[in-house]
Formats: C-alpha cells, structure tokens, sequence
C-alpha cells in the first residue's frame, strides 16, 4: 500500500495511531501476517524522535529478528570499539566511583560479562533511539500492506459493532478519515486514544523531575582520559546528580540533570551540564533538543475498550530504570499485532483478543513495581542529601568514601544493567490461551531468572544442530516434539481441520538447560509456553484454548 499524501479516506483491518518504535513493530507485526495496515503519524516523515531511549533488551532483539532487522539494529549507534560500561562517578573528568564492565560490539561474545551467558541468540543492543527508528520506519516502508499517513493528527474516534472510524486532519487543514475493524493508541503517555477510552492512568504521578538535553560536542569523550570510556555515567557530586549517556559514541550525547525540587529552573542549564561533566576549563557544546520531564509510574486502568487498544506508553509510563520501557511497549505490540491478525485472518474468533489485556496489564504492572522499587534503592544507596564536597576529593578523604559507596551501588544498580528477569523471567499466569498443568512457574527478580518450561513461561533459549530454537518456530504455534516416537497424527490433523495454524517441529531433548520434563511441548511465536505433555489426541479442549474460544 505504501504512503500517501495526507487528506482523503483510508480503510483497512487495523488502524495504528503513532509510529514510534511501538506503533511501527505493531504494524510490521500485523503486516508480516498479511494483514493491511493504516499507520497516523503526527510526525512529518523521517523527522527524528528524541533520544530518550537508549536500550533494546534482548527479548525486544528477538524480536527484531523475526523482522529481519536484526543485524541493522545491532551495527547501528555506537562504534564497534566503544564499550557500554556503566560508570558511577563524580564527574566524567573526575574520580570514578565504581564501574559496572560491559561489552562493546567487537566483545559482545566474550565472557566475564554480566549477561555473557544469557540463553539467547540476540544479547541486549544499546543504541539510541534516533538510530533505531529510522531502521524501523525503513522495515515498514518495505511493506506494501502499511499505508503510512504522516503530518496528520488524530481528533477523535467513534467505534460500532462494525468496527472504527478515526476523525484526523493533516497539518495543511484537510480532513482525514480512517476505517479500520480494530484501532490500536500507540500514542504516547498523553494518548489522545486512551483519553477516547475513558480510560485512566493511575500508580505514582511523580517520582522525580529529570533535566534533559541532547548535545552536540567533540570535548566531552576526551575527558575519561586514558580510562576506557563508558556507555552510560551516572554523576554523583557536591553540585548536581545526572546522567551522560553516549549517544554515538564520538559528539552526541544525552545529559540528564536530577530535579532537586518541583521548579526545573532550580537547576541551572548550563552550570548543571559544566558540573556532570567536570573539566578544569568550560565544554563547549551545541543543544540539539532540550525536554523537562516528569519521572512517573503510571499503568492504565484497562488496555481496550470494545475495539481499541492501547499499548506501550499510551498504556503504561514508567522512570527507564532497566530501559525497559520502550522494550515493554514493543512486546505489547508484537502481542497484540499477533492476536489482532489471528481474527482478521479467520482462524480465532474475536474472543481471543481477551488474552491481551490479561496477559499484558498484569505484566507492564509488576515491571513498573520493579523499576520504582530499583529508583527506592538507589535513591537509598546515593543518599537524599547533597554528597559531601569531600566525594569528589581525589585524595585519600575521598577515596575513603569512594570506596565506602563502590559496592553498595555496584549490588544494587547491577540488576538493571543486567536486567535477566525482565528479559526472560516474566510469565503469564492467568492467560486464557494457555493449558495450564498446576505446575508453579520459578519467582524472579529485575536481575535474576530461573529458566523454566512451565505453561506461561518464555521457553528457554537452546540449539538445534547450532540452529538457534527461535528460528525454527511457526508464525503462530509449534509442536515441539522431543521424542519422535510419539504419535501426534491425530491432533494436528484435527488442528489442520479446524484451521488452527500449527506446525509439527522434531528437535533432540534438550539437555541444557535442563527444564524439559515432558516428550511434547506447544510453544507461541513469542516462545511462551502454551501447554506441555506427553501425549496428544484430537483434544477439542486443547485447540479451543489455543484459539481462544473460550475465553
């Protein structure tokens, strides 16, 4: 379908309001299945978002490998030599507090790295947002079904039984209208959606205030000096507490300025940039955008209303402690894209789409439970006060102190930087789409998982043959069988006859890890377990789960 000029009717099974990360990999999503796509987009085309977002975890990496955009995503931002440690210290020129190793691309595959021995094929990419987009966007354009409508914003919506009208206009004036069978806000924390949904916001409506700006400047990588630079540096000192985040590694970077009070302008623009970065002479630097922001955790009350949705932070905000929002939005919406395209395509009814909301709400409320109790922490760890001017001090005063907070926040602030349980850890444990076996799924933390083949569960990663597992899976369900000795004729036939979308994959049993207790196992596209045995028939209760008629 490609793009058109804004002004005039469009129609299509779904509509998508916003074309961030989140909106954009719903629509590839959606697209990829076959199934046409309107994307709205306030944004003229190819403008570049805001660097806020600067991680893409490694379940978001899987999925970037189902779209083929894996390796571009991968190679884009920093250079192949650039590290993306984590630094506490006093300033970029100053003492170092403590520092948190990490890898960069040329030692992505190198132990004695936190995630080294994560059980995925996609390790965690960090890479601005401003790099990632423009991939996404270029991965949408490349599909013919997605019909993008930038400069156009949207006004409203009224839905019926027989699906949706958008009411848009484009930037020059002229009306807009979009008729879709589902629409999905994508939208953003002030989604003009959610607001069409009644629809509240509800959790913390302020954690902290955060100055932020995006610059441009040669001088800043020269003050780590002979230390190996790193990716983010978290400043603590007598005058200001913030962030630098490398944005490329060489002249961009992202600077983030802690809000002490309620009045942004407590906090001195430049004075504030001069104290994170603390050379014995003033850095020169060009603002390239600039945004006050208020620090929440916010989850929507539901995330569809009839025949809208919402996702991503249109549907939960959160402080990006472990980076995962962004990375959260994107498996809403490789979730919802999924079911979406399962009633378009006729093989699930339409009371399938329950298992979004009650998968996903409970999910995005508990990683916004994390990453508040990981801001508490921290918050603990550093001290509400103003540090001592003494923190700073490069004698043996300072060191004294240094070396004091060194592991405090190195234990508490690993977690997040090597975040194992938000990747791989969450399961759903009330979804009507999988067969539960009264197993209970392994607790986890922000930083720890226990790997597990429980109904509900992200299936461990393993190979086959040096083939990664993921890449062998259906575009819907897999059989996994570990044993090939087991009949299982009789139920995909049955699943052939009623048109569940199923395919039948022999792999040798899995010994490492060691999870896999039963011959067969179902598995989504998204590597969540759906049900486990040893045996199957033409189980009409099974595929009806599977499918969603019951719910």
């Amino acid at each position: 379908m490609g793009d058109h000029a804004p002004g005039g009717v469009y129609s299509a099974p779904i509509a998508v309001v916003g074309a961030g990360p989140v909106g954009t990999c719903l629509a590839i999503e959606a697209a990829l299945r076959g199934i046409d796509v309107v994307v709205i987009e306030k944004r003229r085309a190819g403008e570049l978002p805001s660097a806020k977002c600067n991680t893409v975890a490694a379940r978001t990496m899987e999925t970037f490998r189902r779209f083929g955009v894996a390796n571009s995503v991968r190679a884009a931002g920093l250079p192949d030599d650039f590290p993306t440690d984590v630094i506490y210290t006093t300033s970029i020129a100053g003492p170092e507090i403590v520092r948190i190793a990490q890898p960069s691309r040329n030692e992505r595959h190198r132990p004695g790295f936190p995630d080294s021995g994560w059980l995925t094929p996609e390790p965690v990419v960090r890479v601005s947002q401003i790099y990632l987009e423009p991939i996404l966007w270029d991965r949408m354009h490349r599909l013919a079904n997605i019909t993008v409508l930038y400069d156009t914003v949207v006004e409203g919506y009224e839905q019926d039984d027989g699906g949706v009208t958008v009411h848009a206009r484009s930037m020059g004036g002229s009306p807009v209208h979009i008729q879709s069978r589902f629409l999905v806000g994508c939208d953003g924390g002030r989604s003009i959606i959610r607001r069409g949904m009644g629809t509240a916001l509800v959790g913390d409506a302020e954690i902290g205030r955060t100055r932020t700006s995006l610059v441009r400047s040669a001088e800043i990588r020269s003050l780590f000096g002979d230390r190996r630079p790193a990716w983010m540096s978290w400043v603590i000192n007598h005058d200001v507490k913030g962030t630098v985040i490398a944005i490329d590694g060489e002249e961009l970077w992202l600077l983030h300025r802690n809000v002490p009070g309620s009045d942004f302008e407590e906090v001195d623009f430049d004075l504030s940039i001069q104290a994170l970065l603390g050379a014995d002479h003033r850095v020169d630097y060009e603002v390239l955008n600039h945004e006050d922001w208020i620090g929440r955790r916010l989850v929507a009350e539901r995330f569809r209303d009839g025949r809208v949705f919402i996702a991503g932070d249109a549907a939960h905000v959160w402080v990006p402690f472990a980076g995962y929002g962004m990375n959260a939005g994107i498996a809403d919406a490789a979730n919802l894209g999924w079911l979406l395209s399962s009633v378009v395509k006729q093989w699930a009814p339409e009371s399938i789409l329950n298992a979004y909301e009650e998968e996903r709400l409970p999910i995005t409320d508990q990683v916004s439970r994390l990453a508040m109790a990981k801001v508490l922490e921290h918050t603990a760890a550093i001290g509400s006060a103003v540090p001592p001017v003494e923190l700073s001090d490069p004698g043996p005063d300072g060191q004294t102190i240094r070396d004091h907070l060194a592991p405090i926040l190195r234990d508490v602030n690993l977690p997040q930087f090597a975040p194992a349980g938000l990747n791989f850890g969450y399961y759903y444990d009330n979804s009507p789409i999988i067969c539960y076996n009264g197993d209970t799924p392994p607790a986890y933390s922000m930083g720890e998982v226990t790997p597990s083949a429980v109904p509900g569960c992200r299936m461990p990663h393993f190979d086959v043959d040096g083939v990664p597992v993921l890449d062998l899976l259906g575009s819907d369900y897999t059989l996994l069988r570990f044993d090939a000795s087991v009949d299982v004729g009789s139920f995909m036939a049955h699943a052939q006859s009623i048109g569940l979308p199923i395919v039948l994959v022999d792999v040798p049993w899995p010994r490492e890890p060691d999870v896999f207790k039963h011959k067969l196992t179902i598995v989504r596209f998204d590597q969540h377990v759906a049900w486990t045995g040893d045996q199957l028939s033409d189980d009409a209760h099974l595929t009806g789960v599977l499918m969603g008629a019951g719910t």
